[in-house]
């Protein structure tokens, strides 16, 4: 069954979701639905500028803090998450608020992949280690020729996409872009009216080097120490994350923090630009789009009124 519309905040990061997330919530008696593959993650906070404690008092969460570093965390899991989630908040009476900038997350709920066939668990984690062993370039490689049509379709192959890639097609004999022409949907399209958040590239970037140096001085050498400490290696899943390969090599001396934070403004910008690529190409051409330049408060008084006269009637879900 078809879920009622929900208002989704969408845009790519640094672009200000999570403040006037919070401030539509509390107008609307909402509950937030973390659109994010990496906010997920326990000790992961200050490098992935999730929510804070004091920001989740405000207003109940879900999606945030609650796996493991090296658990897996696919477009998959969390499409069926996240209908459990909405059904559990609209049985307590509020509404449901999806906000965030993982792309494939969002798409996953308004146009449902293909049910993922098994993968045997013991040869799964065997090809995991293996891929963690070997060179980025020589494992795209190997997408390139497993899968030509992804490689085709893609601007850019990130490690989580290669893994998922490579999982498929070595443990099916079947290469991902056949699953998602030939699998059955997983679940019904949810209906949602896309907010999109948008700035200026020079705002944008300012806005991402403010954050990066205050991340940097808010803890984030301790979650990477941490994340050392309990055995995770460069390489496995919290270190494909942007920027913890650069701290821990800022930990081990090996670069400066004025070097740390270059790189970490790179990587992130460039991560944003393939955001802003998609978000501009994926999300339909009458999604709501904003200047995320302008303030929270006002920013949200506009997406409440637009909700209060019916602007949640649209269903992308059948678009």
């Amino acid at each position: 069954m078809t879920l009622e519309p929900v208002i989704a905040i969408l845009g790519p990061t640094g672009t200000g979701k999570t403040e006037l997330a919070l401030q539509v919530a509390e107008m609307i008696d909402a509950e937030i639905i973390s659109v994010d593959s990496r906010q997920a993650y326990r000790g992961m906070a200050v490098g992935t500028a999730a929510p804070t404690a004091v920001q989740q008092a405000r207003v109940p969460h879900h999606g945030v803090g609650f796996l493991e570093p090296g658990e897996r965390y696919g477009a998959g899991r969390f499409g069926r998450l996240a209908r459990d989630w909405m059904t559990g908040i609209r049985q307590r009476g509020r509404e449901p608020l999806l906000v965030g900038g993982t792309g494939f997350f969002y798409r996953a709920l308004v146009r449902p992949i293909f049910r993922e066939p098994e993968l045997d668990p013991g040869r799964r984690r065997r090809l995991e280690r293996w891929i963690e062993e070997r060179d980025p370039e020589m494992l795209a490689g190997w997408v390139r020729a497993l899968d030509p049509e992804l490689s085709d379709r893609l601007a850019s192959l990130d490690p989580q996409r290669v893994q998922r890639a490579l999982e498929v097609a070595l443990l099916t004999g079947r290469s991902l872009s056949w699953w998602q022409r030939h699998g059955s949907p997983e679940a019904d399209p949810v209906a949602a009216v896309p907010i999109v958040l948008e700035l200026d590239a020079e705002e944008h970037r300012r806005r991402l080097r403010l954050r990066a140096e205050s991340m940097l001085d808010a803890g984030w050498r301790e979650e990477v120490e941490s994340l050392l400490d309990a055995g995770h290696v460069r390489g496995s899943i919290p270190f494909r994350t942007i920027g913890y390969g650069t701290v821990a090599e800022w930990l081990a001396g090996d670069i400066s923090r004025e070097d740390a934070l270059a790189c970490i403004l790179r990587d992130t910008w460039a991560y944003a630009r393939r955001q802003r690529t998609w978000f501009r190409h994926q999300v339909p051409a009458d999604a709501i789009r904003l200047d995320a330049a302008g303030p929270p408060d006002v920013l949200a008084g506009q997406i409440v009124r637009m909700e209060r006269v019916g602007g949640t009637d649209s269903d992308e879900g059948k678009r």
